[in-house]
């Protein structure tokens, strides 16, 4: 239809009816949404007005509730309406320019809600087993009080006793269907969980409950007592490996899609750097150079890898809630700006395709935020659910008293590396890309590391002060001052600045640090001496931290270089998450 309205200068009826057509797909996909909201808000309320709703599936009901919200946004009803008035006074080049801008709208829609079904299932599913897991507990603990009935009884209450047992068997009857029923919606889900129903369990419960029902039957007392005891016990073991199953299977679920957007942001990262060194090359080439077929080929492989990150994030987004709705819409954004490049670049139309590019860059590095924050969510997430299994929070790599000696080993080495770079920037190398002592990579991408590196550490400094602090040890003013420093070339470094002043800071950092660790070594004398036994404190191997660390690092060292378009609560939002999550993994 698109390709008519270019084509022709008016529509005949049967092209209007096309566009008509078009408008009533949208009008009832926008009434499935609605439908689909108002189903998820009736089944909320009613479950909250009957029961108490467990705060992680309320937490996920939340965050379903917004996503359906989002999926009509309101530059998709304002096209809505335009389409709609020209309808009536058709203007072919508004109407071409609205229908083009409606195929991404109407294909964000469908995939939001795409989306959004396959996480509604996922909730359900969570719901009902949650119901299940409580169900099988109360049950285990109703044939225990029957089993202390049934051991106190005569004879003469075998009727009633009889009653209740079959009113139990029958529960459990149901509780059965209900295993079977959670089985059957977790193999339709597009990527199954882990979840195996105990079978052999299942089974020992239904012979102790046949066992205490024939038993009471013959009026054995003290036989169907045991059996109603055995039965109670076994349920709320089979209810203990359901919930700890439970626990599993999203623990595991949530790690898998953490390295799923580490992958991801690693991907946008090189993505960015592939991006903006392709746009160097742009300006300084003329389009009848022989090379330039050179800049397509690398254009369509960038266009390639976004096609790959695109697929990639839009199947998370099917498994984690966590992800903002605005995240698919930005990758449809960066996947237009490509697509424009590329027309621009075949035309050999150069500022025009160094614009998209522009904007394209711009939005991969918006979308890299977003993704950086969504990532942030996720492992707060994790954390508490190791907390609350354990009791206290799981221990992350690197946790503990950093020793002074090993953070006084890494900043010499990072500045050595500074004083590397500052050396190839005056000599016009940096923006090149040539290799250097700091590694291969460009100017921004071995400023960006550093970044990482200056934080990482600032973030072991401070543990270390305030492990002191608690110790009742620290007389060092000058850790204080250190911080502060390490912090402002952190933003030096950010805003590509490496001057004298900078390494003369780092020198400085450098030499308080020195202190801290002769300050170290008095203290372990001192214990010895107090103590027969010495011991020696751990000290983090500084190769090993920079590996472990440069995993983490590479996704969110980019975000430093954002282009200056970009507002300033997302730089200041970028910065924080630059400056914090290096150290924590």
């Amino acid at each position: 239809l698109n390709k008519k309205l270019i084509d022709k200068k008016t529509l005949n009826y049967q092209e209007k009816k096309q566009v008509q057509d078009l408008l009533e797909r949208q009008k009832k996909l926008q009434n499935e949404v609605e439908e689909m909201k108002l189903q998820n808000q009736k089944t909320n309320m009613k479950e909250a007005q009957y029961s108490e709703v467990d705060e992680s599936i309320a937490e996920k009901q939340r965050q379903l509730e917004k996503l359906f919200e989002e999926i009509m946004s309101d530059e998709m009803k304002q096209l809505f309406e335009e389409l709609q008035r020209m309808m009536e006074n058709l203007d072919k080049d508004k109407l071409n320019e609205v229908m083009d801008k409606m195929k991404f709208s109407a294909e964000d829609m469908e995939k939001a809600l795409d989306r959004n079904l396959e996480l509604f299932k996922q909730l359900e599913f969570d719901k009902k087993l949650t119901e299940t897991i409580d169900k099988l507990k109360q049950l285990s603990e109703e044939e225990n009080k029957l089993a202390e009935k049934t051991d106190e009884a005569d004879k003469k209450d075998q009727e009633k006793l009889s009653q209740e047992q079959d009113k139990i068997n029958q529960a459990y009857d149901e509780l059965k269907k209900d295993l079977k029923e959670l089985n059957e919606i977790n193999k339709k889900f597009e990527e199954p969980n882990n979840f195996k129903i105990p079978e052999q369990k299942k089974e020992d419960i239904q012979k102790d409950l046949d066992d205490s029902k024939d038993n009471l039957k013959d009026s054995q007392m003290k036989k169907a007592a045991k059996s109603q005891k055995d039965a109670s016990k076994k349920m709320e073991e089979m209810s203990d490996m359901l919930f700890e199953m439970q626990q599993e299977m999203e623990e595991e679920s949530l790690g898998e899609d953490i390295e799923s957007l580490r992958a991801i942001l690693e991907n946008l990262v090189r993505i960015s750097f592939d991006q903006e060194e392709l746009m160097g090359k742009l300006s300084t080439i003329s389009r009848n150079d022989p090379q330039y077929t050179n800049i397509l080929d690398q254009q369509k492989n960038i266009k390639d890898n976004l096609v790959m990150v695109e697929d990639s994030l839009y199947a998370l987004s099917k498994r984690q809630s966590m992800i903002e709705s605005f995240v698919n819409r930005e990758i449809s954004a960066i996947n237009d700006n490509v697509d424009q490049a590329m027309v621009a670049l075949n035309n050999r139309v150069i500022p025009t395709a160094m614009g998209k590019q522009q904007f394209a860059m711009t939005s991969v590095n918006n979308l890299a935020l977003m993704l950086a924050e969504s990532m942030k969510k996720m492992e707060q997430n994790m954390s508490m659910k190791s907390s609350g299994k354990s009791g206290k929070s799981c221990p992350m790599p690197g946790q503990g008293k950093p020793s002074a000696k090993s953070m006084r080993q890494m900043q010499e080495k990072l500045n050595q590396q500074m004083e590397a770079m500052k050396k190839s920037m005056q000599e016009g190398k940096g923006e090149k890309g040539k290799k250097g002592q700091s590694g291969p990579g460009s100017m921004s991408e071995q400023l960006a590391r550093m970044a990482a590196q200056q934080g990482a550490l600032r973030k072991q400094l401070q543990e270390y002060r305030d492990q002191l602090q608690k110790e009742g040890s620290l007389n060092q003013k000058g850790i204080n001052k250190a911080l502060e420093d390490m912090e402002r070339s952190e933003t030096e470094l950010v805003n590509k600045i490496l001057n004298q002043e900078t390494m003369r800071r780092q020198e400085e950092i450098l030499t308080r640090l020195l202190e801290s660790e002769k300050a170290d070594m008095q203290r372990e004398q001192e214990e010895r001496r107090e103590s027969n036994q010495g011991r020696d404190l751990p000290k983090p191997d500084p190769a090993s931290f920079f590996n472990k660390m440069g995993e983490s690092s590479r996704e969110t060292e980019f975000l430093r270089t954002i282009p200056p378009s970009l507002r300033p609560y997302y730089k200041s939002k970028v910065n924080e998450y630059f400056l914090t999550i290096p150290s924590s993994n």
